[in-house]
């Protein structure tokens, strides 16, 4: 008569860790001669993240926020909001008194802008800015930084789950010392001038790639995230395919700054907030895509997810980030709020009629969005059922 096959176990349900093999205990005596080396499971980590003010951008990350101790590469279009995100960033940092330093190579982010995109925190103590000379003022900055907060940490001076952020605003602005000159001398020749301008893409991604090598080990060591913004070139050879996909770019700064980033977020303008056409016609704010095109910290629904956030112009709601509706729009397609003909609905309470007048209510009832925020993140999924509607079934972007 043949064994019955025995049911294979359950899996462990989002969160627990599966039990202990008993095969394991016969193991532990010869395990003991690798004494010398440490656990799996203590050295890999679980990602640490810090939550942000982009709900979406945290659930489509699956670790609800943003990855600490790793580099991140931010890219987009000119003039399409990334030095905004990243400023975003910089404030939920700053709202937790974590550190936060600030690269505005580009030297085009004045004090009033940031006053009125994050408030008061814009003038934390913890925040930090630096508009370097040099790439190598730039590397030796960074690396005084972060080994600043890891003594401060180690000292017991700051709080042991205190963390950093860098927000590199950007890589093409890093300019190694001497090279301007050297490209001006090979210039100075007809037949290098090709070679002057090359030499300059050449020397910037071999530092590129040579820094993302030392940040590696001082991120994770000082507990500290970096968000490098990234210029876009357009792909004179790119595709009819591609052009239709609208990934008829290339960006710069040398493969390893792709390769090596843990996260790469394209930023671009998704279209703009309005209602009525012609004369008519009334904008009230943005709306931004944060695509997440690679991920080394949790699993992805699709090549790229796309994730939304919303700046108002103070039109509606006050200027600034339109935190209420982008809480809106996830809370929809997770169920937390309900979408009745044109009535938002949250449980038995009317949130309003249509989209501007509930992101009016919500943004004029922070402990009522604070609810719904909370019960909208309590639903974030950890596998690819998380791309629909659970109330409705509809498949979303």
């Amino acid at each position: 008569m043949p064994r019955a096959k025995r049911a294979p176990p359950a899996p462990p349900s989002a969160g627990q860790l599966p039990p202990p093999n008993p095969r394991w205990k016969s193991l532990e005596r010869a395990a003991a001669a690798f004494k010398g080396f440490r656990p799996a499971s203590e050295v890999l980590k679980v990602v640490r993240a810090v939550p942000t003010r982009f709900v979406q951008f945290d659930h489509g990350t699956r670790v609800g926020g943003f990855p600490v101790e790793r580099y991140t590469l931010v890219h987009g279009p000119s003039n399409h909001g990334k030095t905004i995100w990243t400023l975003g960033l910089a404030g939920d940092f700053l709202e937790r008194d974590h550190y936060v330093l600030h690269i505005d190579a580009e030297r085009t982010t004045p004090i009033t802008w940031v006053d009125a995109i994050l408030g008061p925190v814009a003038r934390h103590p913890n925040f930090f800015a630096l508009r370097p000379d040099s790439y190598e003022e730039t590397i030796a900055e960074v690396r005084r930084f972060l080994n600043t907060l890891r003594e401060l940490r180690e000292k017991g001076r700051t709080p042991e789950d205190t963390c950093g952020l860098i927000v590199v605003d950007s890589l093409r602005k890093l300019i190694p010392r001497g090279l301007l000159d050297e490209i001006l001398a090979a210039e100075q020749d007809p037949d290098e001038v090709t070679a002057g301008k090359d030499r300059r893409a050449q020397l910037q991604a071999k530092m590129n790639a040579a820094w993302v090598d030392e940040l590696t080990p001082l991120l994770e060591k000082a507990q500290a995230g970096m968000a490098a913004i990234a210029r876009e070139y357009q792909d004179t050879n790119a595709s009819d395919q591609a052009r239709k996909a609208g990934k008829d770019y290339k960006v710069g700064g040398g493969g390893s700054t792709y390769f090596e980033a843990s996260l790469v977020v394209r930023v671009e303008r998704a279209g703009w907030i309005e209602v009525g056409e012609g004369k008519s016609r009334r904008v009230y704010g943005e709306r931004l895509r944060a695509l997440i095109r690679k991920t080394k910290v949790g699993g992805k629904d699709d090549r790229d997810v796309p994730t939304y956030f919303h700046v108002s112009n103070g039109n509606l709601v006050p200027a600034g980030f339109d935190r209420a509706r982008d809480v809106l729009e996830l809370a929809r397609r997770l169920g937390v709020v309900e979408l009745n003909g044109a009535w938002y609905s949250h449980g038995d309470e009317r949130v309003g009629q249509g989209e501007n007048a509930s992101v009016v209510n919500l943004t004029n009832s922070p402990e009522w969005l604070a609810r719904i925020e909370v019960e909208t993140r309590a639903r974030f999924r950890l596998d690819a059922s998380r791309n629909h509607d659970p109330a409705t079934g509809e498949v979303f972007e």
